[in-house]
């Protein structure tokens, strides 16, 4: 989704869409993101057929979401592991041309990372594999990236303790403690902050019980790999760049006439205008908009589009005017900037100036929408109907 807590919001929409599907009788179904699983039993061909129109029919009606679906299989590829119904067995899958790739064994992460991550994988494979057979047929992938990493370790197949596993001990409230690691550093950070923990927090002092060698721990972090560092020196220079050309807050001629009372050089701002006509003297239309640009920019190809009838369908705010126009009906603008955010950048990918237009626009509609069922509401029992002040622009 772009934003930060993108990840988050997915898995609240998909336990939403879980709900519902579960309200409709389809309760085995399984969701990761926006890959979905289900498995029907003593279901024939055309059964399944008719279930799998039911749940397309039922994402278009109750979430207005298209979903592309497959029904009548006996092996499919779920995520990264490759499920087979007539066997009854499961095996790890790789996309095609989508090799496997880690880190070099000389590169500068942490030494516990690099040691253990030929058994992170052997553990990882041992899960996605019903049994050994499979995993040695598997392996030779995951054992030809490992050695161009400069690994001489190949992965080795781990039998799944069935037992019961034991009983969880008590969580401690642990302190972390995430030093950057880099190999040129000689010192041994996290011995010396350990000694230091010892030295000032003895059994004596009365914070021991907070800063002790069991509630504070340390583990290194990995430092930012070249892409990030040269992401964030861009975006460093790019953001001075902008903070030294400072343009003055309005050059109109006449002052009295800016459309912002002296702000028409603002940008990335997202900005509202209101509508008025004579016969509404409340709750005016308004449209919301954002440009990067200076709002004066932008104001001079709102003000063409009021002009020119071929340019009428430019944005909604002008096909609004010219149906006032045709109707001989007199229309006045109060514009006003209502948000500011930050326009797309290269390196994050995000654009926060179009997710904050997007906000204001869905808020706007609400109120709307509340204002007109009051309204509603009163009319009814005026036994009066009147909705035209209610025509929005947005």
């Amino acid at each position: 989704m772009g934003s930060f807590d993108g990840a988050e919001i997915c898995e609240m929409v998909g336990i939403y869409i879980l709900h519902i599907l579960e309200k409709h009788g389809q309760n085995r179904i399984g969701l990761y993101c926006d890959d979905g699983l289900a498995c029907f039993e003593n279901t024939s061909g055309p059964q399944a057929e008719k279930i799998r129109k039911q749940i397309i029919k039922l994402f278009k009606d109750e979430f207005r979401l298209n979903i592309t679906s497959e029904t009548n299989l006996k092996v499919v590829n779920f995520l990264d592991v490759t499920f087979n119904l007539v066997t009854g067995k499961y095996q790890p899958y790789i996309k095609p041309d989508n090799d496997p790739l880690y880190i070099n064994v000389k590169s500068n992460h942490p030494p516990n990372i690099i040691k253990n991550l030929p058994g992170n994988i052997s553990k990882r494979i041992s899960t996605l594999s019903a049994d050994e057979n499979i995993f040695q047929k598997s392996k030779i992938f995951y054992d030809n990236a490992l050695s161009e990493s400069g690994f001489k370790e190949n992965i080795k197949y781990e039998v799944r303790n069935k037992t019961n596993p034991p009983k969880a001990n008590r969580q401690r409230k642990i302190i972390w403690f995430n030093p950057p690691y880099s190999a040129n550093v000689n010192t041994n950070i996290a011995k010396k902050f350990l000694q230091l923990i010892d030295t000032h927090f003895p059994k004596k002092n009365r914070l021991h019980k907070i800063f002790n060698r069991n509630n504070v721990k340390v583990s290194y972090s990995s430092l930012p790999n070249i892409a990030s560092i040269i992401n964030s020196h861009n975006k460093y220079i790019l953001n001075n760049s902008k903070e030294n050309i400072t343009p003055t807050s309005c050059n109109c001629k006449e002052k009295l006439s800016c459309p912002l009372n002296g702000n028409c050089q603002q940008s990335s701002i997202i900005y509202c205008c209101k509508v008025s006509t004579p016969e509404i003297k409340e709750d005016h239309p308004h449209y919301i908009g954002l440009t990067e640009n200076t709002f004066k920019d932008r104001f001079y190809k709102h003000k063409n589009s009021f002009k020119y009838e071929s340019k009428r369908n430019a944005t909604e705010l002008s096909n609004f005017i010219w149906e006032k126009k045709k109707e001989k009906k007199e229309t006045f603008l109060e514009w006003s900037i209502i948000d500011r955010a930050k326009s797309y950048s290269p390196a994050s990918k995000k654009c926060l100036l179009c997710l904050t237009e997007k906000y204001h626009i869905i808020f706007s509609k609400k109120n709307l929408l509340n204002k007109r069922n009051e309204l509603v509401t009163k009319c009814r029992h005026e036994n009066k109907f009147y909705l035209s002040n209610f025509k929005a622009v947005t």
